[in-house]
């Protein structure tokens, strides 16, 4: 990949309903790297996660993307992995994945090729969305709860996934409860609260 990757907030106010989440946040973060998004449930780690990949829009400050010093949409920027990961109902794993163009080897997902989506585990379900975002091969990947519903070897694929992008150059953004084993990355925490 050889990436550069960068990602800025400057002056960032999240609110939702009647609750500032974020207040006038200002942060560069530049890959490689891996930021760890800390906090308690409601505090605030999705609706962040959110605005930094563009698809909520800060109450007053600005987000921007860049990648080897060129500026870039999010769109271009970001793969971002939701918490409750994503399949279209009636296809078969092979097929939602195709119509992707993941590979369900890189998530270990072979063996469930030939099952509806909507008959996924939860854990399956979750390889089945990381593939997705592995195949856009985009520089800044953001991920809310990866772990959620894993099986140990499914928590050590993501881990091994976050290593490797961080490695080349990328930066990832990730909240999660448990704990990630991502050996010596260079990795910065960030705590809501």
């Amino acid at each position: 990949m050889g990436m550069s990757a960068t990602l800025t907030l400057k002056d960032v106010d999240i609110i939702r309903g009647d609750r500032t989440l974020v207040s006038k946040l200002s942060l560069e973060l530049l890959g490689p790297k891996l930021l760890w998004i800390e906090g308690g449930n409601g505090i605030g780690k999705t609706s962040l996660l959110r605005t930094c990949a563009g698809l909520s829009r800060p109450e007053a400050g600005q987000v921007s993307w860049s990648h080897d010093g060129s500026p870039l949409t999010a769109p271009q920027a970001i793969s971002f992995l939701p918490s409750d990961g994503y399949a279209k109902p009636k296809l078969k794993a092979s097929e939602d994945a195709r119509f992707w163009g993941a590979d369900l080897i890189t998530v270990e997902l072979i063996p469930h090729a030939a099952t509806l989506t909507e008959k996924l585990s939860t854990g399956q379900a979750k390889r089945l969305s990381f593939s997705k975002m592995l195949a856009t091969h985009k520089p800044i990947w953001i991920l809310d709860e990866p772990l959620a519903g894993l099986d140990a070897s499914g928590r050590d694929l993501v881990a091994s996934h976050l290593q490797r992008h961080v490695q080349e150059g990328g930066l990832a953004l990730v909240a999660s409860h448990a704990p990630i084993s991502v050996g010596k990355i260079p990795t910065q925490r960030l705590v809501l609260s």
